[in-house]
C-alpha cells in the first residue's frame, strides 16, 4: 500500500537535521521504498511504498520509528521522539453498555466525550490530511483521520445522543440487512460481517470498515463516543472486498492493526478534541480486551545469523539492532532468546524473519556478493515457449488477433470439469476443459463487427483424472466470425503447412457442430485437433493440441531437389453436382496419375470450380500430346467418380 506524509509532520516525532532527499535514499536502501519527494508548498511530501506485511510502518509514527533505528546507521544523528499522552480524569457523568464477542473482537476502547464544539478544523491539520490524500470535513471527524495517519490504528466517533439505550452490541450481520452509509450509499449485506447494532437490533456501524448515517456526527452534536475496536482482520477483508467499500481503516485493519496501539491512539484523540473541539471527558474509559495477544519468542544461534548473512557479526551489533527495533533480546553464550514486539506479531513468527531484519538494518550493500560457479546452460533448443511464439506470430501475419480469457469459467461452460471448493464466485467455480465456449463468448461480445475477424488464444485446458490432479494440455483455439469457411479452412492450412506438418482431414461429427461440417485434423495417425462451423453458422472454430504439433512440425522442412525438367501448368474448370467434396476430388485427381505433381483450386463461380493442375515427369519434357492424354483419362475418372463435366 502506498501513504504519503508531510517531511514537518515526520519531524514531530523524529528529532534529526537530516535533509528530505537524505531521509528518502536511505530509507529506501533499509525499510519502506520512498518512491518521492516532491516540494509541497513550503514543505516536503513523501510517497512511501509499504508492503502488506509491515502495516506497522503505514503511518507517520511508524516510520519515524524506522527511521530512527535506519539513519543512524549511515552516521545521520536521529532519534525517536518520546509520546507525551494526555493523563485521563474519568466520570461518571454519562455511561455507555458494550457487549463484544471474542469470536472476532480483540479489543474494544471507548470514551464519551461532553462539550463538543463542532468548530473548524485547524489549518495545519486540514493541510497534513489532504497532503495525505484525505478529504477534510469537519473537525470531530477529521481528528479520526488525523490520528488514524500518525498513529496506525483506525478510529471512529458516534454521536451519543443517536445511540438508542447508550448500547454498543457486536454481532455477526444476518443476510440481507441493510446499512446507510455516512455518505449516503445504500448497502445490503451478505451475512457474516461484523456490525454494531444499538441493541435493539438497528445496525449502527460497520466496524473497522465504515460508519453509518443513522449514528454519524453533525453539526447539532455535543456529545461523542470516541471509539476504537480492533476486530478479525479476515472478517474485514471478506466484509470491505465484497461490498465493495475500500476505505483506508479498512485497508490497514484487513492487515492486522496492533491491538496494542488501541491505548496511544485513544490518548492521542482525547488530547486533540480537548485541544480542537473544547471536549470534556464526561465517562470512564471502556476497555474490553477479549485477545490479548501472547508474547511471541523465538530462539536463534549465532551461528544460524552468520551462515546466513555470510559475514561474522558481532554479538553487541545484533543485539544493538534489535533492541532498536523494538525486540527484547537476552543472550546465554551463543544463544539468543528474543521477545518479538506486539506490532511484528504477525510479520516476525520464525528464526529467518530475525535474520532479515539484522540483515535490512546491517545493510544488504554490506553482504558479500558471488558469483555462481560453474558452465551457463545450453539454450534449450526449440523450446515450448519459442514455438508457442512461432505459432501466435504466425497467426498474427494473417490477420488474428491474440486474447485471453480466464481458466475459471461458470458451471454452463463445462460438462465435466473439477470444481474448486472455494471459487470467488458463480462465474469462476470450474477449471475449463475447453477454449471454445470463451472464444465464442468472446466473439459474441464483438458481434456488432460486420467484417471478417477471428480471435486466437494459447492456453491450458484441464482434463480431469480420476484421484489426481487435472492433466494440464496446452492448446490453440481460434474463432472465426463473418469468415467465408474456405478463407479460415486456407488459415488453418497455411498455418500448418508454415510449421512443416504433413496433414490431413478426416470429417467427423461432434458436439456444438453444424451436422456434416466438422472437420478431425490429422496428422499421419495422429490426432491433431478439430475445424468446423459451429452451430451458430456464423461461427467457425478450431483446436489444435499444442503437443502434438510441436511434435509433428519439422525444424527444418524435407529437401525437394529441383526439377531437372520444366513443368506442364493448365487451368481445367469443371462443373460439378452441388455439394461435392473438392477435397475428395484433388485427392483423386492427383493419386491417378504420377505425372500430375500439384493441382490447386484457384476460382469458384456458382458449381463451376477452376483447378491449377502442374503436369511433370521428372526424365523428360511432357509433350502436348502426352499432357491430353493424362488430362482426358483423369477427367473421365472425375466423370465416373463425381459426375463432374469440363466447361468448353
Amino acid at each position: 500500500m502506498d501513504i504519503k506524509i508531510l517531511h514537518s509532520w515526520l519531524l514531530e516525532h523524529l528529532d534529526t537535521k537530516a535533509t528530505p532527499e537524505t531521509i528518502a535514499k536511505y530509507m529506501s536502501l533499509c525499510g519502506p521504498s520512498f518512491e518521492r519527494v516532491e516540494k509541497y508548498e513550503k514543505d516536503f511530501l513523501y510517497s512511501i511504498e509499504v508492503t502488506t506485511n509491515r502495516v506497522d510502518t503505514a503511518n507517520v509514527y511508524g516510520i519515524a520509528r524506522e527511521a530512527s533505528v535506519i539513519l543512524p546507521e549511515f552516521k545521520i544523528k536521529a532519534t525517536l521522539k518520546p509520546l507525551k499522552l494526555v493523563s485521563i480524569a474519568p466520570s461518571n457523568k454519562y455511561k455507555l453498555s458494550i457487549k463484544t464477542n471474542s469470536r472476532f473482537t480483540n479489543r474494544v476502547m471507548a470514551v464519551v466525550l461532553d462539550n463538543v464544539s463542532f468548530t473548524e478544523t485547524p489549518v495545519w491539520m486540514k493541510v497534513r490530511l489532504e497532503a495525505s490524500g484525505m478529504r477534510s470535513l469537519n473537525s470531530i471527524v477529521d481528528i479520526t483521520n488525523y490520528v488514524m495517519l500518525e498513529m496506525g490504528h483506525p478510529t471512529h466517533v458516534f454521536d451519543y445522543d443517536l445511540i438508542k439505550d447508550r448500547a454498543l452490541v457486536f454481532r455477526l450481520a444476518d443476510k440481507g440487512e441493510q446499512i446507510t452509509s455516512f455518505d449516503g450509499k445504500d448497502f445490503k449485506l451478505n451475512g457474516g460481517e461484523i456490525v454494531i447494532d444499538d441493541g435493539e437490533g438497528e445496525i449502527i456501524d460497520l466496524p473497522g470498515i465504515i460508519g453509518t448515517k443513522n449514528s454519524v456526527v453533525n453539526k447539532n452534536t455535543q456529545r461523542i463516543v470516541f471509539f476504537i475496536d480492533n476486530n478479525d482482520p479476515l472478517r474485514i477483508r471478506k466484509a470491505s472486498m465484497s461490498l465493495g467499500i475500500r476505505t483506508v481503516a479498512a485497508t490497514l485493519n484487513e492487515k492486522g492493526v496492533d491491538p496494542e496501539l488501541g491505548v496511544v491512539a485513544l490518548k492521542k484523540g482525547i488530547e486533540l478534541y480537548q485541544k480542537i473541539c473544547g471536549a470534556k471527558i464526561a465517562s470512564k474509559v471502556y476497555d474490553l480486551y477479549d485477545k490479548k495477544p501472547s508474547t511471541k519468542q523465538i530462539t536463534i544461534t549465532k551461528g544460524f545469523i552468520e551462515a546466513r548473512l555470510g559475514v561474522p557479526i558481532q554479538d553487541s551489533k545484533i543485539v544493538d539492532i534489535l533492541i532498536r527495533l523494538g525486540f527484547e533480546v537476552s543472550k546465554t553464550k551463543d544463544l539468543f532468546k528474543i521477545n518479538v514486539p506486539s506490532f511484528r506479531t504477525l510479520d516476525v513468527e520464525i528464526p529467518e524473519d530475525i535474520v532479515e531484519e539484522i540483515a535490512r538494518i546491517y545493510g544488504y550493500h554490506n553482504l558479500p556478493s558471488t558469483l555462481m560457479n560453474g558452465d551457463l546452460p545450453d539454450k534449450t533448443a526449440y523450446s515450448p515457449f519459442a514455438f508457442e511464439k512461432i505459432v501466435k506470430q504466425k497467426l498474427k501475419e494473417f490477420g488474428g488477433n491474440e486474447i485471453y480469457t480466464p481458466s475459471l469459467v461458470p458451471k454452463d461452460f463445462v460438462k465435466s470439469a473439477l470444481k474448486l471448493k472455494n471459487p470467488l464466485g458463480s462465474d469462476s467455480e470450474y477449471l475449463r476443459t475447453s477454449l471454445m465456449p470463451s472464444l465464442v463468448q468472446a466473439a459474441n461480445d464483438n458481434s456488432g463487427k460486420k467484417d471478417p475477424f477471428f480471435f486466437f488464444e494459447i492456453a491450458n485446458v484441464y482434463l480431469p483424472k480420476t484421484n489426481n490432479l487435472p492433466d494440464e494440455k496446452m492448446t490453440l483455439g481460434a474463432i472465426f466470425s463473418n469468415f467465408e469457411y474456405r478463407s479460415a479452412k486456407g488459415i488453418l492450412e497455411a498455418l500448418l503447412v508454415s510449421l512443416n506438418i504433413n496433414f490431413s482431414f478426416k470429417e467427423e461429427e461432434g458436439a456444438s457442430y453444424s451436422a456434416g461440417r466438422r472437420l478431425k485434423v490429422l496428422s499421419k495417425q495422429i490426432n491433431l485437433g478439430e475445424f468446423g462451423i459451429l452451430e451458430d453458422e456464423n461461427l467457425i472454430y478450431l483446436e489444435l493440441d499444442i503437443r502434438s504439433l510441436r511434435q509433428e512440425s519439422l525444424n527444418v522442412p524435407s529437401f525437394i531437389p529441383q526439377a531437372k525438367y520444366p513443368a506442364q501448368v493448365e487451368d481445367l474448370t469443371i462443373d460439378f453436382p452441388d455439394k461435392t467434396k473438392i477435397g475428395e476430388v484433388i485427392k483423386h485427381i492427383t493419386d491417378s496419375s504420377k505425372y500430375i505433381t500439384k493441382m490447386e483450386l484457384g476460382d469458384i463461380y456458382k458449381d463451376f470450380h477452376t483447378f491449377k493442375v502442374w503436369y511433370q515427369d521428372p526424365n523428360k519434357t511432357l509433350t502436348d500430346k502426352e499432357v491430353a492424354e493424362i488430362r482426358n483419362n483423369i477427367l473421365d475418372k472425375v466423370k465416373k467418380k463425381f459426375g463432374g463435366t469440363v466447361k468448353d
